[in-house]
């Protein structure tokens, strides 16, 4: 398992390159580590907000065909969800990959899981 990154020599390298505001992008591949690591925190982030507003979605349809008031456009924007998901999902899992990251982050030292 890869060592854990800190951010703080990076971003303290930045710092002294750079005069004047650091650009928010280099700030934001200065605390991932790489490039590569940014894009595969916003590929699971973006996988996991697309597959919360299918779920939600899934919600809703049950509830609007129960209570008579659904419309065809619901399932237009789950089938928009759906597509999302999955493009961002594999790209998490390549990118998790050519990373070589566990699949699992390991459990926080001193955190009570229940």
């Amino acid at each position: 398992m890869p060592d854990r990154f800190d951010p703080l020599p990076a971003l303290d390298a930045l710092e002294r390159r750079t005069d004047g505001p650091i650009p928010e992008e280099a700030r934001r591949v200065a605390r991932c580590g790489s490039a590569l690591r940014l894009r595969f925190f916003e590929a699971v982030g973006q996988a996991d907000f697309f597959r919360r507003m299918a779920r939600g979605q899934l919600d809703i349809i049950r509830r609007r065909q129960m209570d008579g008031s659904f419309y065809p456009a619901l399932v237009e924007d789950l089938a928009l969800y759906r597509r999302e998901y999955a493009h961002w999902a594999t790209l998490a899992r390549a990118l998790r990959a050519e990373l070589n990251l566990p699949l699992t982050p390991p459990s926080t030292p001193g955190r009570d899981p229940r």
